[in-house]
């Protein structure tokens, strides 16, 4: 049985024929298979950063309110002393 190094998934996709040209145009690899796989995986990288990111954002956000109601029940007991 022969083992294959890149063994992959063949698809059928459909796309535009001005998009084919222009990849066609700038392609920098030897085939087609190789330019479409390595945008695949820099989009799918930029889709786990975007990701990534925006939980980040949602977890700052409420880090940032459980902060200011944490400043704000020490504010006042802070202040009490001063009174």
């Amino acid at each position: 049985m022969k083992s294959r190094a890149h063994a992959g998934v063949k698809t059928t996709v459909i796309f535009d024929p001005s998009l084919i040209h222009e990849i066609d145009r700038v392609n920098p690899f030897s085939t087609r298979t190789e330019f479409l796989a390595r945008a695949s995986e820099e989009y799918l990288e930029k889709l786990k950063r975007r990701t990534i990111d925006e939980q980040l954002a949602a977890a700052c956000t409420e880090a940032g309110e459980e902060d200011r109601l944490e400043n704000a029940e020490w504010e006042s007991a802070t202040l009490e002393t001063w009174l």
